[in-house]
Order: C-alpha cells, then structure tokens, then sequence
C-alpha cells in the first residue's frame, strides 16, 4: 500500500513540474514571440541613406528592403534611397516588405520632343522627366493649331540633366483682328504678362502701389476691362501692390 501511495506521489510530482516547465516556456518564449509577431510597426525613414544601411536598419526592425528600381536624382549620390513604400512612419505588420527606390545619380538623359504636343501635355511631360519649365512665348501661326507647342529651346535628343531650364513657344492659331481682353486682376504680374501675350495684347506701363492686403505683384487695376474686345497688339496698362519700403 504505501509503495502504491509513493508511486502516484511520484507520477503527481512528475506532472506538476512538466506542467510547470511547460508553463514557463509558455510565458517566456512563445507567447512574446506570438504578440511580437503581430505587433504592428512604425515604418523608419530610410530617405537618403545608403540602401545596404537602409536594409540593416529594416532588418533590425523585423522588416524586409526590397530595391524597385532606380531614379534620376541631382541632390543623392547613386545608391542612395530616395522614395520608400510604404513611407515613413507608416504601421506596418512585422515582416512586411518595403520597396525603396534608388538613385541613380545626375545622369544625363535625351531631351524629349514637345513639338506637336498640347500646352498641358508639354507641361506634363517636363514634370514627369524632372525639369523646369521657365517661360513659354505665345505666337500667331496660320500653319500649327492654338494652344499646341511650335517650338523648344533644348533640342530634342541632345543631352540634359535633371532641372535643366527649358522654354516653350506655343502657337496662338490664325491671327485674329479683334481680341477678348483676360481678366488680370488678382494675378501676380508674371502671369499677367503671360495672359496678355496669350491674348495677343502686349503688356503697356505698369504702375506701383502699396497695399498690404494683397500679395506683392498682385493687379490691382487693368486699363481695359475683361471681357471687352480690342485690337490685337493693343497695350494694356497695369496697377499693381508693392510692399512699403
């Protein structure tokens, strides 16, 4: 009897310490790793770093660097990260990959053809090669239809840089003899000038006046008024805000 008695103190004993073993697995090691696991995470910012310290630093986070490509870039070196998705700061399941994407340096690039193209388009396909657009001139042609590009000052593929400044001469149509005059008021006096070579008015004495209520450079007063028809070549003088000295 009391070897009996012993034998299921034993066994007892037995199954208390594996049920506390297993308990104290439990607690320490697989419940953490199933809560870690679907914590979520903030995304870090890995913009301009290099994209091997960008993928050590994604890495150390529980998350996985993925290289989508490259990307024309004047301000970081090649190799450099200039875009992320998801972006920065962004919760994130651990384990999630992130796309980044790389520079590939200020390369040089052909120029692209803007010749034929709508004024819009023209605009578009500058933004989308990165770079500027510093003037267009209006003018009246009997042979390319209005609002389309006749003309570019780079030269379709010769080679440029990202920022490279380029201007446009977009045809204004047959010439007309009379005109409807633009509103102008409200608009800073560089996109006044625009608007009347568009109209195919010319731009006549511009005179200053201090008003603190509007931006400076705003028209204030256009001598001939919107919506009114004039010669084309006819002058239209200006009023504009300047701040006081």
């Amino acid at each position: 009897m009391q070897n009996l008695t012993r034998k299921r103190l034993i066994l007892l004993g037995t199954y208390l310490i594996i049920l506390f073993l297993g308990i104290l697995v439990l607690d320490r090691f697989i419940m953490p790793w199933y809560t870690k696991h679907g914590e979520a995470l903030a995304v870090p910012n890995v913009i301009a770093q290099r994209f091997e310290d960008a993928e050590e630093l994604l890495e150390l986070q529980g998350l996985k660097a993925i290289k989508a490509g490259e990307k024309n870039n004047a301000q970081l070196p090649f190799g450099y990260v200039v875009e992320q998705n998801p972006r920065p700061n962004r919760l994130v399941k651990m384990g999630r990959r992130v796309y980044l994407t790389i520079s590939s340096g200020e390369r040089e690039f052909q120029m692209p053809n803007l010749v034929g193209l709508s004024e819009t388009n023209a605009r578009e396909r500058l933004k989308s090669y990165s770079l500027l657009l510093e003037d267009i001139g209006y003018r009246y042609s009997s042979e390319e239809p209005r609002d389309v590009v006749m003309a570019q000052s780079k030269n379709p593929e010769i080679l440029v840089r990202v920022g490279t400044a380029i201007e446009i001469t977009v045809s204004l149509g047959e010439p007309t003899e009379n005109v409807i005059v633009p509103s102008l008021l409200g608009r800073t006096l560089n996109v006044a000038k625009r608007q009347l070579q568009k109209a195919g008015l010319v731009l006549g004495k511009v005179t200053y006046k201090i008003d603190d209520e509007y931006i400076p450079n705003s028209v204030l007063i256009q001598s001939l008024d919107a919506g009114t028809e004039a010669a084309h070549g006819d002058t239209v003088d200006l009023l504009v805000t300047t701040l006081r000295q």
